[in-house]
């Protein structure tokens, strides 16, 4: 195969360093470029942009330096662009627009970018992870990110995507599977089979001022917001309950002021929140949700409430419950619960209904088996895929 079909480059997770050299107009059908985890350095190369058929370009890791290369912008077939550890700065191009469709994971983590955030950004209304933490941003929010439709609109969830087919030659065919990882609820996640499930928004530890803007709010199907460590101001919008699909959630560290909105405690998912070290203010809602959260979710405030351990002014006036209420309703150990004998019947009829009907219909009884058949195949290729990639971890560590 003549170097002018080269149409997969990989040598992630090596010892490689110097500049890379300008060499990519002869590679135009190249689809992935993955150096990541290496030690190279210098500047991104201009030819790079000759490549109009990449998708993926992970260059994570590294040491470049220098702005990201204008002609870059020709690469509008791109779906991953990750830029993470390396130190690169300027801006972030304004030229990351709507030409880019297909851009899913933006992920410009731990680098020295300066500047505003471009509401061009807001045009990528294909994008599932936005990944800008760790850099020297300043400005505010924009206030058109309602216009990322993948985080407001209800997806069907279909088979895992990031699956790219590469023909090397007409005998032999490589599957690569897109990778991205990313800090959740304080720790690293690395997604791959499951990548299609996730999206975030983290632009944590910049300097970006200015308020929250309401429509944040719109992005309904976001899963993890992190705005941590910045200088953010005014309050927490009242409709951050419109966020259902919320699991983390974090403002710590910024002047947030004002009471924490009661439409917070409407958000089930919710299972790592942090609202700590800003100017908050006011009884902490009370749900069963909020309930689970530690103290150190709220601390540095002027709050009150559990779960810290400091009384609101005017709890001294609730009413003392009587014993009945403490004690709750008696019970009659002599008298049958015909609750749970229903419960229990019903239980029962359902599993006769269910096996009898898998007995007698033979294709319900094959897809049945079918569907555990699948779950059992996909159970053990994500086994073997991380066994693979532990083998190759520990043989480099060797």
């Amino acid at each position: 195969m003549s170097s002018s079909n080269v149409v997969l480059i990989n040598f992630g997770g090596n010892h490689l360093s110097g500049e890379l050299p300008e060499c990519f107009i002869k590679w135009q059908l190249l689809t992935v470029l993955d150096l990541s985890n290496n030690k190279l350095s210098g500047r991104i190369p201009n030819s790079i942009g000759f490549l109009k058929h990449l998708a993926s370009l992970n260059l994570l890791g590294n040491n470049f330096s220098g702005h990201v290369p204008c002609s870059l912008q020709n690469c509008t077939g791109l779906v991953k662009i990750d830029f993470t550890d390396n130190n690169l700065g300027g801006d972030i191009p304004k030229w990351i627009d709507t030409r880019f469709f297909n851009l899913r994971f933006l992920i410009f983590q731990s680098n020295n970018f300066s500047g505003e955030i471009s509401p061009s950004i807001c045009q990528l209304t294909s994008l599932q992870i936005l990944d800008l933490s760790n850099n020297k941003l300043s400005g505010k929010l924009p206030q058109c990110l309602n216009n990322l439709t993948t985080m407001t609109t209800k997806r069907i969830l279909d088979k895992p995507q990031y699956l790219y087919n590469i023909s090397l030659d007409t005998a032999f065919l490589v599957t690569f599977q897109e990778s991205v990882s990313i800090s959740i609820k304080g720790r690293e996640c690395t997604y791959d089979i499951n990548l299609y499930l996730v999206i975030s928004i983290n632009l944590s530890n910049n300097f970006l001022s200015g308020d929250i803007p309401i429509e944040i709010t719109n992005l309904v199907q976001l899963q993890s917001l992190n705005l941590s460590r910045n200088r953010l101001t005014g309050s927490i919008p009242d409709d951050i309950g419109n966020m259902k699909a919320l699991e983390s959630l974090d403002f710590s560290m910024n002047s947030l002021s004002g009471n924490i909105p009661g439409s917070i405690t409407t958000i089930s998912f919710l299972n790592s929140l942090n609202l700590s070290h800003n100017h908050l203010t006011g009884r902490i809602p009370q749900s069963t949700q909020i309930g689970t959260f530690k103290e150190s979710s709220f601390i540095g405030n002027n709050l009150c409430g559990l779960p810290l351990r400091i009384s609101c002014k005017n709890d001294g006036n609730a009413p003392v419950p009587t014993h009945a209420q403490i004690q709750g309703p008696k019970s009659n150990k002599g008298e049958i619960d015909w609750f749970y004998v229903f419960l229990s019947f019903g239980y029962a009829v359902g599993l006769y209904a269910v096996l009898s009907v898998l007995f007698f219909k033979k294709k319900w009884r094959e897809a049945y088996y079918g569907f555990f058949q699948k779950m059992w195949d996909c159970v053990y290729v994500y086994s073997i895929i991380q066994w693979r990639r532990l083998m190759r971890v520990l043989g480099r560590n060797l």
